[in-house]
């Protein structure tokens, strides 16, 4: 049975680099944790994104860190990530592997997170003494702690005095995932691309650089090809780590034995690459995963050892699989003969009980363990990355148990200014927890204790301004910081400490003003300008961050992280041109975060012209990218583009997948589809619903769905449930305000038709009414079926219009013509034949503007606009972000072209009443665009403080006396003073 909460767990390891083994780990968790309603999320050091299409889409562990309350519990593994060393890796920090598992733990402590260890690998320090406090905190924490092998285990008992569960490597669970008649599939069809024959013996043949030792390219390939003549074999060369240089190897190896290789190195999934090893009749080669693959499906191998590390030995004797590991390539190719003729080897028994056993211990915890689950916190009251990194730097000095973690990193304890003699015992961990736990005396007489041997000692210097900042001592720690500055002008410790101290004081002027001016020291790194951004952004306004950032981006032209901020707050901004612009620069130094890049994706269609925009987001999706984001995305620029049945599929694509994302249901209530459809898709989801435990977002969508569906009893159900929720409750009670107003009545059959033109005649009326549907359908929340109870009582015609194009009508709809102005011209004909009364325009929101502009052009009598406006305008700071996108992507940049303002003064028959609400500042705001129009007026509802104005003008009667009021004779229409 599925869980009953949708669950976000985050899984940690190297996933951004192009490594078959690493990247299995979150496809295998996900296989397993899927089916129990659990979403697996992985997480690396950075967001890169790889050339593989079927791999779980990577965040960054900053964007982990900020958005850790939204998940339910981390998995540390697998992969050999379990150590402190530096690898000196593109675009990893010096601490990336240690903040993979120290960091992930201590950052799910502070957030109450459930961890497990899934079975990574252990590289514990040489030489390791017993671990200090912090690390003994990190091994406690986990709630299952498991490794992938005996000397794993070992090491970590050595190392922190708690010995893990040995467990195999969790990619031995790779049939569960890719069953072995999926691999024989698309290994036959990789063979026929690769022109093999049917009955050649067939060879997965992986080698690494160095486990070539001295042995030359061209030796080697000498010797393969030898041994390959002598089988009578092919050797298909695949580049497992491709971030090793797997593939230009593989190359190099075919170029000097070209008679008896393929290469195969240039694989866009990790399927493909599983299935040449399943498929093959023997795998060579110098990879563990590699070697775990062949032994998953049984395969014959040999896995050179070279160099000899503990993790083979340890995986092939949990498999049974000992005789596989050899100590060169000479001997691997020797024993080819008789690796072919082995018959297969199925995994013993016991692999599959641990695995079993193993996740479902981890389901257990993540689905039983209550958030906030108490463990101590790994490093108390202080900043998680900074102490983990000085930590780090401490134990790689071997200083484990007489050096705690200090403010200040190693590489700058050069500059502290101890005099030569004084004893340093600084306890920071102690002084952290001190003001954590408010124990400021006690704070106090340790700073001044150190101050009074050596006054030059930083750490304590640092220490006093952020005791001065905890008692709420404002300008004495921005005094104390000042002095520091003058003391240590160029070290970044006291830069940032200066900008917190500013910050904590509101002086934003004087805190940007040292941000900037500290933008000219190398030694401030985009480690350290990451988290002092964050602090200045945080106390100025949107649009005086954005000019902030512009001035910072000019002083550190290369930043990415610069680039990135401003690129984000642009959008936010509504200033699309310049974000999309900087998104450009920013994907020259390298694949854009996770985040980054869907917002990139989202403004496609500000840089393409609408067709390619679907092209492109289309081949985004093909790719593996199937997120919410970009497939809502795809769905509404598809059905802009008139290509209905891409956009249904998108749609369909994003209801399988993401079903308890409250953007899927969202999406969905913007697309029309069939009565039939619509009713098939409320039964899965009232089945979502009543399974799961959807977010009050979701619900809403739900509730809005099951209206438009006719499933009134659902709605108002659902909606009753929200009515006392903080954000979304007086969005609810409106709506049910408004239903109650609106009664029992059905809707008349001609509004049932799936068509998006209905016309529903009444005997013997003259007038027409056009509404012109919002989005969802209707006026604001209220679905026509709900609204035609108002229409129903009055004596005219009613024409239904939606638009299937979401595009406020601009490209007119299908059933009236091909565009805007057939469209307008089929209406009035449409009217003309209906009857020779008066007639009157209807719409809320944007649609309020299609229904001006359609009035306009059909020489309407009156228009009805709830919230509407009478021309785009420049986007507002309150507008929701996806509607300013929306009115860019509409419109345009000309919006002088769009303004309604010149046709409506000439045009003084037509009578405009446009109604908002008092207490809702964007709306209000669009009013004053009619102050001085003679044939406008604007009617303000009292306390309403909702730009869905149409719910409580359809429940006080508002809307009915508008209507009643319009339809009238032209002197008993109302004064339009403006």
């Amino acid at each position: 049975m599925p869980a009953s909460k949708q669950r976000r767990i985050a899984i940690f390891g190297t996933f951004d680099v192009e490594n078959y083994g690493d990247l299995l780990f979150p496809l295998l968790a996900q296989q397993r944790l899927a089916s129990e309603g659990m979403d697996v999320v992985a997480v690396s050091p950075t967001a890169g994104v790889t050339r593989y299409r079927d791999t779980v889409p990577v965040i960054s562990l900053a964007e982990f860190v900020k958005t850790a309350d939204s998940f339910d519990g981390i998995l540390i593994g697998g992969g050999n990530i379990v150590h402190i060393r530096d690898f000196d890796l593109p675009g990893y920090s010096d601490v990336a592997y240690p903040s993979l598992w120290a960091g992930a733990t201590a950052h799910a402590v502070r957030h109450g997170l459930p961890v497990a260890w899934n079975a990574p690998g252990v590289l514990a320090p040489v030489g390791a003494a017993r671990s200090p406090d912090w690390l003994q905190r990190v091994v406690a924490a986990a709630d299952r702690f498991a490794v992938r092998d005996a000397q794993s285990a070992n090491a970590m008992d050595l190392w922190t005095g708690r010995r893990p569960e040995v467990m195999p490597d969790t990619a031995t669970d790779l049939p569960l995932l890719w069953s072995e008649a999926t691999l024989e599939d698309r290994f036959a069809k990789v063979r026929k691309i690769l022109k093999i024959p049917r009955k050649q013996p067939v060879i997965a043949l992986h080698v690494k650089e160095r486990s070539l030792r001295r042995t030359s390219v061209a030796e080697f390939a000498q010797q393969l090809d030898a041994a390959l003549e002598a089988s009578n074999a092919t050797a298909v060369l695949i580049a497992i780590g491709r971030c090793h240089g797997d593939h230009e190897l593989a190359r190099a190896i075919n170029r000097e034995a070209p008679r008896h290789t393929i290469p195969f190195e240039d694989a866009d999934t990790l399927q493909d690459i599983a299935a040449v090893i399943a498929g093959s009749d023997a795998y060579l080669g110098a990879s563990l995963h590699g070697q775990i693959t062949a032994a998953a499906y049984g395969v014959p191998a040999r896995l050179v050892a070279v160099p000899n590390l503990h993790k083979f030995e340890g995986q092939a004797i949990q498999m049974n699989r000992g005789d596989d590991v050899v100590g060169s390539w000479e001997t691997a190719l020797l024993d080819l003969p008789g690796v072919l003729k082995q018959e297969k080897q199925p995994l013993p028994a016991l692999i599959a009980s641990q695995l079993d056993a193993h996740w479902k211990v981890v389901t257990k915890l993540f689905t039983t363990t209550p958030q906030g689950a108490a463990h101590g916190d790994i490093f108390p009251g202080a900043d998680i990355d900074t102490a983990l990194a000085d930590a780090v730097a401490d134990m790689r000095q071997g200083a484990l148990a007489a050096t705690p973690p200090n403010p200040v990193k190693s590489a700058n304890r050069a500059d502290i200014g101890a005099a030569p003699g004084v004893s340093m015992q600084w306890d920071a961990k102690a002084l952290d927890g001190m003001i954590a736990d408010k124990a400021y005396d006690a704070a106090e007489n340790q700073i001044t204790s150190q101050l009074a041997q050596n006054p030059s000692h930083l750490p304590a210097r640092l220490a006093e301004v952020r005791l001065a900042m905890a008692q709420d001592e404002t300008q004495k720690a921005v005094d104390l910081a000042a002095n520091l500055a003058v003391d240590w002008p160029a070290n970044p410790w006291v830069w940032n400490i200066n900008l917190k101290s500013l910050a904590n004081a509101g002086q934003s002027e004087a805190a940007m003003a040292s941000f900037l001016a500290g933008l000219g020291q190398p030694e401030i790194d985009e480690a350290m300008l990451k988290a002092a951004t964050g602090v200045v952004l945080a106390l100025v306004p949107l649009q005086t961050q954005i000019a902030f950032l512009k001035a910072a981006l000019e002083r550190r032209p290369q930043s990415t992280h610069l680039m990135l901020r401003l690129a984000m707050r642009a959008d936010a901004g509504g200033d699309f041109l310049l974000a999309l612009d900087l998104f450009k620069k920013a994907e020259r130094y390298g694949p854009l975060p996770d985040y980054a890049a869907k917002v990139r994706n989202q403004l496609s269609s500000m840089e393409l012209p609408l067709e390619q925009a679907v092209d492109h987001l289309q081949g985004v999706v093909g790719a593996g990218k199937d997120d919410v984001v970009t497939l809502c995305r795809l769905c509404r620029l598809a059905a802009a583009a008139g290509r209905f049945d891409l956009s249904v599929s998108a749609l369909r694509q994003a209801l399988e997948i993401h079903p308890l994302e409250w953007r899927t249901v969202y999406r969905l209530n913007r697309v029309f589809l069939t009565r039939a459809e619509d009713k098939k898709i409320f039964a899965t989801l009232k089945q979502v619903a009543t399974t799961f435990d959807p977010e009050p977002s979701w619900l809403l969508q739900y509730a809005l769905f099951a209206l438009r569906a006719g499933y009134k009893s659902e709605g108002h159900e659902t909606l009753t449930g929200l009515a006392n929720t903080q954000v979304l409750g007086p969005t609810a009670r409106s709506m049910l305000g408004a239903l109650e107003a609106l009664g029992k009545s059905r809707p008349r059959k001609a509004l049932l038709c799936d068509s998006d033109v209905r016309v529903v005649r009444k005997r013997g009326a003259q007038d027409t009414v056009v509404v012109f549907e919002g989005l969802i359908g209707g006026l604001s929340y209220i679905s026509s079926r709900y609204l035609d109870t108002i229409l129903a009582d009055l004596p005219v015609h009613t024409i239904y219009l939606r638009d299937p194009y979401g595009q406020i009508f601009l490209k007119g709809v299908p059933e009236l013509g091909a565009d805007e102005k057939t469209m307008q011209t089929a209406l009035a004909s449409l009217i003309k034949d209906l009857g020779a009364g008066r007639v009157v325009a209807i719409g809320g929101s944007a649609a309020g503007y299609a229904a001006l502009r359609a009035g306009l052009a059909i020489d309407a009598d009156a228009v009805i606009s709830l919230a509407g406006f009478v021309t785009p305008g420049a986007a507002d700071a309150h507008d929701a972000d996806h509607a300013r996108r929306g009115m860019a992507e509409v419109f345009g940049a000309d919006l002088d072209a769009f303004d309604l303002r010149p046709q409506l003064r000439s045009n003084p028959k037509l009578q405009l009443t446009i109604v908002v609400g008092s207490n809702y500042a964007p709306d209000m705001s669009r009013i004053r665009a009619i102050d001085d129009i003679q044939n406008a007026r604007a009617i303000i509802l009292d306390g309403i403080n909702t730009h869905h104005v149409a719910l409580p003008a359809v429940t006080d009667g508002t809307l009915k006396g508008l209507l009643n009021e319009a339809l009238a004779e032209p002197q008993a229409y109302g004064s339009f003073a403006g």
